[in-house]
C-alpha cells in the first residue's frame, strides 16, 4: 500500500495493455477465486440471451456498445468476469449459437483503487483491458482512451454509471452523466468517420444474497462492531426481526450521538448554532444529514472549498483536493528533494490526509439511513449497512478498508436489462447547448429507470 501520510509523485494514467494470456490465466483462477476470495458459490445469469444477442451484433459489426453495470460490491468485477468468460460461453452452447470469437471488454476503474489493492492491481488490471481513470478531477487522457475505446476497440466499454462502489444491493445511486455522454461522442465519432453502427448502453445489474442462515454470523458481527464502539449491550440470542432491527438502530443512533458529541467537542467552531428544544428533529435522517454536513466542512475548510453540491459530489472534490497535495505534479523526482523539502512536502501530504480522514468517517456514517432496512428486514439489507459502518469505523481507526468479515456463502444474480439507443436521442443532443443537456439528463435518467428495474426483493427468510 501507498503511504499516504508522505508525499507521492503524480499518479500517471494507466493506459490499456490488454494480454490475451494474462485473461486467459484468470479465466482458469477465476472459478477458485470467485469461492474462496469473494464467497460466491452459486452465480445465476438472468435473460442472459440479450447478452448474446447485443454481442453477435457487436462482432458483425452492426453495434458498438457500453455495458452499465450496477455497483453495489468490490466483487462486481469477477462477477462480470465470470458473465464474459465463463456464462456466455455455456450459454452459446446450449442455444446452439457459435460467436466469432472470444467475448470480453475493456472495463473503467477508478485510478485511486490500486494505493490500497497494491502493485498487483497495478499491474493486472491494464493487462485484463482495465482503463484508469482519476475521477476527482477532468481527465482528458482516460475521456480520450475512452473514446477511442468506444469507437474502435475489439471489446465493448464496461462502466459503472454509479462511479463508486454503493455498497447497497438493493438501492441505485444516483447516476453520473458520464455513461451518456460517452455515447453520445461515440455517435459523433461514427458519423463523422462515415460508419453505419448504431450505439447503444446495456444495463446489467449485480446484486448478492447469502445462502443457508447467515443470521447467527449477522449478529455477530453487530455485536463485534457495539464492542469496537464502547456499547455494552446483552448478547444477542435467537432475536426476532423486530428486536434486531431495533438494536441495529440504537446502534446507529448511538453512533450518531457519539460522534455528534465528538465534533461539537474538539471541532466547535464548524458546528451549527444548536437549536431550541422544541425545534429538534426526531429523525435519524435528519440529525444525520446535519451532522455529514459538518464533518465535510471542517475537511473542505482546510482545502478551501466552498460546500456545493450533494454528499458524493462534495466527496469527489474533497478526495481531487487531497491527493493535489499528496501525489504532487511540480515534484517529478521525490528522490532529488533536499531533506527540508521533503520534510515539508510530507507535512502537507499529512495533513491533507488526516483531513481526508474525515470524509472518511463521514462515508461510513453516510450508512445510517432510516428507511433502507426497515422497509425490507432481509439479511442482505442489513449486512449493506453494517459493512457500511465497519469501514466507517475503520477510518476513525486510521485503517485502510480491505475486504470485510465473512459472513457466509452468497449467491450472484447478474441481470441483463433491454438496451437503450443512444441514437434514438442524438437529434436532440446535436440540436444545441441545451439540448445536449437534455439529451444527456434524459438518456441517463432512462439508464437509472432501467437500473433499479433490475433490482429484484431479497429473500426475507
Amino acid at each position: 500500500m501507498v503511504n499516504l501520510d508522505r508525499v507521492q509523485p503524480a499518479m500517471k494514467h494507466l493506459p490499456p495493455n490488454l494480454q490475451p494470456w494474462v485473461v486467459s490465466t484468470a479465466k482458469l483462477i477465476l472459478p477458485v477465486w470467485l469461492r474462496q476470495r469473494c464467497g460466491i458459490t452459486e452465480i445465476e445469469e438472468r435473460n442472459i440471451e440479450r447478452f448474446i444477442q447485443i454481442n453477435q451484433q457487436f462482432q458483425a459489426g452492426k453495434v458498438r456498445y457500453l455495458l452499465a453495470f450496477r455497483h453495489p460490491t468490490i466483487d462486481d468485477q469477477f462477477a462480470l468476469f465470470h458473465l464474459f468468460a465463463k456464462a456466455t460461453s455455456h450459454a452459446t452452447k446450449q442455444m446452439g449459437i457459435k460467436l466469432e470469437r472470444p467475448i470480453h471488454s475493456y472495463y473503467v476503474y477508478d485510478r485511486g483503487i490500486p494505493l490500497w489493492a497494491g502493485n498487483l492491481a497495478t499491474w493486472f488490471y491494464p493487462r485484463t483491458g482495465g482503463i484508469s481513470i482519476n475521477r476527482g478531477k477532468l481527465d482528458r487522457q482516460a475521456l480520450r482512451t475512452l473514446r477511442q475505446t468506444m469507437v474502435d476497440g475489439d471489446f465493448p466499454l464496461a462502466i459503472s454509471p454509479e462511479g463508486d462502489a454503493n455498497n447497497h444491493n438493493e438501492r441505485v445511486n444516483r447516476l453520473e452523466p458520464g455513461a451518456a455522454q460517452i455515447g453520445f461522442w461515440t455517435v459523433e465519432e461514427l458519423a463523422k468517420a462515415d460508419r453505419q453502427e448504431q450505439v447503444m448502453i446495456l444495463p446489467v445489474g449485480l446484486q448478492y444474497e447469502y445462502l443457508g442462515n447467515p443470521w447467527p454470523n449477522i449478529d455477530r458481527f453487530l455485536m463485534d462492531l457495539e464492542c469496537e464502539c464502547g456499547v455494552d449491550k446483552a448478547p444477542l440470542r435467537s432475536p426476532t426481526m423486530t428486536e434486531r432491527y431495533q438494536r441495529l438502530r440504537d446502534f446507529g443512533n448511538y453512533l450518531i450521538d457519539y460522534t455528534g458529541d465528538f465534533y461539537q467537542r474538539f471541532y466547535r467552531d464548524h458546528m451549527p448554532e444548536p437549536k431550541p428544544d422544541s425545534e429538534h428533529s426526531e429523525t435519524i435522517g435528519d440529525r444525520l444529514e446535519q451532522l455529514l454536513d459538518t464533518i465535510l466542512r471542517i475537511a473542505e475548510s482546510h482545502f478551501k472549498i466552498k460546500p456545493n453540491g450533494s454528499f458524493i459530489e462534495r466527496c469527489r472534490r474533497l478526495e481531487a483536493a487531497g491527493w493535489e497535495q499528496i501525489f504532487r505534479n511540480d515534484i517529478p523526482d521525490p528522490k532529488s528533494r533536499a531533506p527540508l523539502e521533503q520534510g515539508l512536502a510530507d507535512r502537507l501530504a499529512k495533513e491533507a490526509n488526516s483531513s481526508l480522514s474525515h470524509m472518511r468517517i463521514a462515508e461510513g456514517l453516510a450508512a445510517i439511513t432510516g428507511d433502507y432496512v426497515v422497509n425490507h428486514l432481509s439479511a442482505s439489507r442489513f449486512v449493506d449497512i453494517l459493512q457500511l459502518i465497519w469501514r466507517g469505523i475503520r477510518s476513525a481507526k486510521g485503517k485502510s478498508f480491505g475486504r470485510a468479515p465473512y459472513l457466509g456463502k452468497r449467491k450472484c444474480t447478474i441481470s441483463i436489462g433491454e438496451p437503450l439507443v443512444v441514437n434514438d436521442y442524438y437529434r436532440e443532443y446535436s440540436s444545441s447547448r441545451a439540448g445536449a443537456k437534455t439529451a444527456i439528463a434524459d438518456l441517463t435518467n432512462n439508464l437509472q429507470t432501467a437500473m433499479e428495474h433490475l433490482i429484484f426483493p431479497s429473500c426475507l427468510a
